[in-house]
């Protein structure tokens, strides 16, 4: 320790002694600000500190604006109170000032009552403080606090129940794996024995058991039998009525009927004893019981844990739902109570509150669910105090919320009975942690409230009936669409997509979750505001596509959704990232209710612009995250911040919400946009050198070997082709065949690889088979895109289908055979090209593309870009000449810049980014003024809601049999060949 810093801090623990009083509002900050000191720093000002740091107040805080005392981004907020307080009374509001702090949010929280640091480091442990440090402890004990010296120390903690948790339950998993494999146990015995010793354990160390009994126990089994008598004993008498009056086990409690109903007496051999040993010397005590997951993780099979899509969930992930989904509603209703008789109809309605979790898995969500109503049933007596004349004393310390109002279901029995565990154990921790009056024993018998089932059909392939409840929270299974057949089986889907036929086939299988889970709540009334609420975590798929349609559709079709993450890389195992959704479910409209009472069932449940957004958003420097990859920590590459707005859609963006857009017949009709060939095997692909032989041994190999364009050469290169395929077009065999070096080639590379995959199809008509017939064609030839390309004058518009923000595009030489990652548009003139290249339909393709999983690349769909996206109508001559001119000057700056860096088209565009004056920006500029003034649109309008219309406007014009203007030069321009240059990029 260096004696300097010791000295520092015992001469602010000798100043505070003698000058401070504990006066929250009058000396907080000059503590504060000595505090800094003492740890080496000039003061709170001097490293970037904000003191009073304004947090706007939520709705059921009554709005306004709070003062938090220090902000010091991204390391700490710093929350004082009088000398003297409780200061777990103000855990709620710590929280929710983090989780306010966005960006930059700090990473540790500190409250002190200037006698006591309570140290909480909530993306990691979020129901206690990793530490406590007395003031007068500092000068010997600052390492929780050791991130405000000058150097930003790594803290050390003394109570990092994360690492102890992680620890013990892999022992126990280890024990568990054992026992499983062993051969003369039934896997059914080894997890109740499990359970059970994971219950004894948590009793030893919580005061339900005596002080190291099992312990001693466990030090006693010399030889397997002696585990079956003594650990067997110990559970037989957990489960007999009473209290055990003498022997070995004298004071033992009754625990209850349910996990013990059936003691596990188990004869163990000398290395399950040993895991089991070291288990019991972690202080269980301090082990999460929302982090059982570990163990139900790591008791699964690999194989099992994939079909099921199981992963465990971080406590701060599952609050992004409980605290939207239960805490805020409930929240609002006890704070906004002015009497005492409100509050104890409230007190009422919440000990018949109920949630449930048809995914439960190990109960994680559910615990903290739990956790937070009781903190709420205490938050109601605090009430009740504050209102009544008299003190309620000890009567107000008696709880009524129990584990019995929650439900669970899961397909997988362990992750059932260790659910169970979870919630019997919570009530325990609650007592303790909130001082109710409660019998902490027997513990609740849970066995009618979970569940081992699937969620979704029951073993005759019905919709399985749901337990009622009030609100309904989870995270179903991640699996996309066509992943689930391999997983489940196709037996199992066709039976699940059967009872559901609403869902569309290809959405992902969590949404059947979203939809079922909006159609069983009951809706939320003004009557009972707290119920017809769900949050659920997804694949980020369920903005997209067919997943959105099954789900998130027909939810914002009868509810509103009030808050929710539109992607994040998930906390657990797996590597997908997700979206988080909470909503409310809308009572049918009655003719009975007023106008205001309506106004609230249709959703306007929080007040305009009180939806919360969460976005990611870089992550400020230095700041660590808490995802894993292997065995260790990783830097955090994001973090999450909001913004506040009037509504989400179902695509959970703020934007305009364009899902209702319909297609534009003459968009579709001709066709103007293609998919690039997919040869579908790499023997067609020729490098130039291969190609130089090929032509050197038969010249007229020419006439079927062409240049080939892959996406990455538009994205990330200059467009320029790179290698050359061999395409016989419409051929029939012997046509081919005449071209000997070229067919040989593909006979002896494609024909064995086609040949295989038409015997591994087991159906006469399958569609391999019927290209075994075809085989020296490619796998999607794309005839019709070749014929709408040779009737161009020499080139044709080429995207990668595939692209980052913005999308580029470029004109390609006809010449060039595109593949199926090029978007092909069937445009020659510079007009088209400058349209697309714009704004408007940059920004229509960003809201109506698919996002693939890494979240940063969109997917260019004709369907719902370019058959929906509106083109100008009515532009005139000069107003097209001034798009033409526009979009020729960004060819140019391109074409110049390319000439200069490296890393091609991508490299200029990321360039956009930056500060600075840059001759690309202004040109996007220019032409992006120019085509929204040929739209004659407004550029300080909301642009989505402009196209909007106008797709609306157009469609209804074609259904009245009125002329629209379709893709294209206008028909009222006098000379289109003038608009048909030769720029192009050359193989």
């Amino acid at each position: 320790m260096s004696q300097g810093r010791k000295e520092r801090l015992q001469q602010f623990v000798d100043w505070a002694a003698g000058n401070i009083t504990g006066d929250e509002k009058g000396q907080a900050q000059i503590f504060l600000d000595r505090l800094f000191q003492g740890f080496g720093q000039k003061g709170v000002l001097e490293v970037g500190g904000e003191p009073e740091f304004r947090i706007r107040k939520g709705k059921e805080e009554g709005g306004g604006t709070a003062f938090a005392d220090l902000v010091w981004k991204p390391i700490v907020l710093i929350e004082m109170k009088r000398r003297g307080v409780d200061l777990n009374r103000y855990y709620r509001q710590a929280f929710d000032y983090w989780t306010r702090l966005v960006p930059g949010r700090p990473r540790y929280v500190v409250l002190c009552n200037f006698d006591e640091f309570w140290v909480y480091d909530f993306e990691t442990q979020m129901d206690v403080p990793v530490d406590r440090v007395a003031l007068g402890e500092l000068p010997e004990r600052y390492g929780p606090l050791a991130f405000l010296f000058p150097t930003q120390e790594r803290p050390t903690f003394g109570n990092d129940h994360e690492a102890v948790t992680r620890a013990a339950a892999d022992r126990l998993a280890t024990c568990f794996n054992n026992l499983a494999h062993r051969g003369d146990i039934d896997r059914a015995t080894a997890q109740r024995f499990i359970l059970q010793m994971l219950v004894a354990l948590f009793a030893e160390d919580i005061g339900l058991l005596k002080k190291y009994l099992v312990n001693e126990l466990l030090e006693d089994c010399k030889a397997p039998r002696d585990s079956y008598d003594l650990v067997g004993g110990l559970f037989v008498e957990m489960n007999t009525p009473g209290r055990t009056t003498g022997g070995r086990y004298k004071g033992v409690e009754y625990f209850n009927g349910g996990l013990f109903a059936e003691p596990a007496r188990i004869e163990l051999n000398a290395d399950e004893i040993a895991q089991l040993r070291q288990a019991a010397k972690a202080d269980w005590s301090k082990v999460r019981p929302e982090i059982f997951g570990t163990l139900f993780e790591h008791s699964l099979e690999h194989g099992e844990r994939h079909a099921f899509g199981a992963h465990f969930t971080s406590a701060v992930d599952i609050m992004k739902i409980v605290t939207p989904t239960i805490v805020r509603p409930w929240t609002e209703q006890i704070e906004n109570a002015d009497t005492i008789k409100e509050l104890a109809k409230l007190r009422a309605r919440l000990e018949h509150f109920t949630v449930l979790d048809p995914a439960c898995g190990s109960g994680n969500f559910l615990y903290i669910a739990y956790r937070e109503l009781k903190r709420l049933e205490a938050r109601i007596f605090e009430r009740m105090d504050e209102l009544s004349k008299r003190k309620l004393g000890d009567q107000r310390m008696l709880g009524f919320v129990t584990a019995a109002q929650f439900f669970g279901i899961d397909i997988n029995p362990f992750a059932v009975e260790l659910a169970k565990v979870t919630m019997m154990i919570a009530r325990k921790l609650a007592i303790d942690e909130l001082h109710m009056n409660e019998e902490a024993l027997p513990l609740d018998n849970l066995d009618k409230n979970f569940r081992a089932a699937d969620a979704l059909i029951d073993e005759h392939g019905l919709p399985v009936k749901w337990p009622k409840a009030d609100v309904i929270i989870g995270n179903p299974p991640f699996l996309g669409a066509k992943r689930l057949k391999p997983e489940r089986g196709p037996d199992y889907v066709n039976a699940v997509r059967k009872a559901y036929p609403d869902v569309p086939g290809m959405a992902d299988y969590c949404v059947y979750w979203l939809r079922k889970s909006h159609d069983h709540l009951p809706p939320c009334t003004p009557q009972d505001p707290v119920a017809g609420r769900a949050g659920l975590v997804g694949t980020q798929n369920i903005r997209n596509n067919k997943s959105r349609v099954g789900g998130l559709d027909h939810i914002v079709a009868g509810g509103t959704i009030v808050e929710a993450v539109d992607n994040q890389p998930w906390s657990g195992e797996a590597n997908v990232h997700v979206s988080i959704v909470n909503w409310v479910k809308h009572a049918p409209i009655s003719t009975r209710l007023t106008e205001r009472e309506q106004g609230v069932v249709r959703g306007q449940l929080l007040i305009p612009g009180d939806r919360r957004l969460w976005f990611k958003v870089e992550s400020a420097p230095g700041k660590k995250g808490i995802r894993k990859k292997g065995s260790g920590p990783v830097a955090k590459e994001y973090e999450l911040a909001y913004r506040m707005t009037k509504h989400i859609t179902s695509t959970l963006s703020d934007e305009t919400d364009v899902t209702g857009a319909v297609a534009i017949s003459v968009n579709t009709t001709p066709q103007y946009v293609y998919q690039g060939v997919t040869p579908d095997h790499s023997g067609f692909v020729l490098t130039p050198i291969e190609r130089a032989k090929m032509l050197e041994k038969d010249p007229r190999s020419d006439e079927v070997v062409f240049p080939y364009l892959i996406g990455r050469e538009v994205a990330s290169g200059d467009g320029v082709p790179k290698r050359f395929i061999i395409d016989f077009g419409d051929r029939d065999i012997l046509s081919a065949k005449a071209y000997g070096v070229a067919f040989d080639h593909i006979e002896d590379c494609v024909l064995p690889d086609v040949k295989r995959k038409a015997d591994e199809e087991h159906e006469t008509e399958s569609v391999r088979k019927q290209h075994l017939e075809k085989w020296w064609r490619h796998w999607r030839d794309r005839s019709d895109m070749k014929a709408a390309v040779a009737e161009l004058n020499g080139r044709y518009i080429a995207g990668s289908r595939t692209q980052r923000w913005p999308f580029v595009f470029c004109f390609m030489s006809s010449s060039v055979l595109p593949g199926d990652k090029i978007q092909v548009f069937a445009f020659d003139d510079d007009y088209s090209f400058a349209v697309l290249q714009s704004l408007p339909h940059l920004r229509w393709y960003r809201a109506k593309a698919a996002r693939l999983k890494n979240e940063v690349d969109y997917n260019y769909s004709s369907a719902s870009v370019f058959d929906t996206f509106p083109w100008p109508q009515a532009p005139t001559v000069e107003q097209v000449d001034l798009v033409v001119e526009a979009g020729r000057a960004v060819r140019r700056v391109r074409s110049e810049a390319l000439k200069k860096i490296k890393g091609g088209l991508r490299a200029a565009y990321r360039t956009l980014e930056l500060p600075g004056k840059n001759s690309l920006k202004d040109a996007h500029a220019a032409l992006d003024a120019a085509v929204l003034d040929a739209y004659g649109f407004s550029a300080k309008n909301d642009l989505l809601a402009q196209l909007l219309a106008l797709n609306l406007a157009v469609a209804a014009k074609i259904e009245a049999g009125e002329p629209v203007t379709a893709p294209g030069v206008p028909p009222t321009y006098p000379d289109p060949t003038s608009l048909v240059t030769d720029d192009r990029i050359r193989p």
